[in-house]
């Protein structure tokens, strides 16, 4: 096959911009196009599979039929009826299909968001968790050996309990980041799935639903910078990616 026919055999007609995920107006990113073609292809893959499966066993009743009356039935009665159901199928999955092409664009809130997987939300969560909890052992860490280093009572103190101080500030502080990460990739994707506002948009969500809890308690908001650090690592290695740079 030449470049030609497989640059005819791509639905071009289906990669023309829809109606915007945001109320600002802005033009949806190639990647949400490309995930909704692909979507509609499976979909049309699977009822075309379905109508094979249901076409075989018409023809699979049909002989059925046959064999149980002794050929008393003919066979363009039997083509006939045949024929008869298929359309009457085929006129159901078309209005199957145009149904789903008017509602399924939008969700319960008005937006274009992305399909919800539960295994891609666990993948989120745990990954937030996993790197939150070894950066937050690494400040915590930090901190311990230099809280260790300037208190006066903790010089004067063994060695085991100077390394329990730090081992306990290091476990802490790494359970903090780890829930503290967590929820920010979980509201990350909640919005992706809801809105889909783009990078920026989550980002913004996130950061401002995993900031708002580290406010709620006057001993969690000494781990503010902290937390500004991490979420400003992870903004700098999303539109790091899109640039094509890491």
């Amino acid at each position: 096959m030449s470049s030609w026919d497989r640059s005819r055999s791509i639905p071009w007609s289906r990669a023309i911009p829809v109606a915007p995920a945001t109320p600002s107006g802005d033009v949806e990113n190639v990647d949400l196009l490309k995930e909704r073609i692909w979507r509609d292809l499976s979909w049309e893959a699977a009822q075309e599979e379905k109508e094979r499966n249901e076409q075989r066993e018409l023809k699979l009743a049909a002989a059925k039929l046959q064999t149980s009356t002794g050929g008393g039935v003919g066979e363009s009665s039997v083509v006939s009826a045949i024929l008869v159901t298929n359309n009457e199928a085929q006129h159901n999955n078309m209005q199957q299909s145009s149904t789903t092409d008017s509602d399924v664009e939008k969700n319960f809130l008005g937006f274009v968001g992305r399909p919800y997987l539960t295994s891609d939300l666990l993948k989120n969560t745990a990954f937030g968790a996993t790197i939150g909890s070894i950066t937050g052992m690494c400040f915590g860490f930090m901190d311990s050996i230099r809280s260790a280093s300037s208190s006066t009572v903790l010089k004067s103190a063994s060695r085991s309990a100077q390394g329990k101080f730090v081992f306990q500030g290091t476990y802490r502080s790494g359970m903090f980041f780890g829930a503290f990460f967590g929820v920010f990739h979980t509201v990350k994707y909640t919005t992706r799935v809801l809105v889909d506002p783009g990078d920026v948009g989550e980002i913004c969500v996130g950061s401002l639903a995993a900031l708002g809890g580290v406010m709620a308690k006057r001993e969690w908001r000494v781990s503010m910078p902290y937390a500004v650090m991490l979420l400003g690592m992870d903004a700098f290695h999303v539109f790091m990616r899109e640039d094509g740079k890491a």
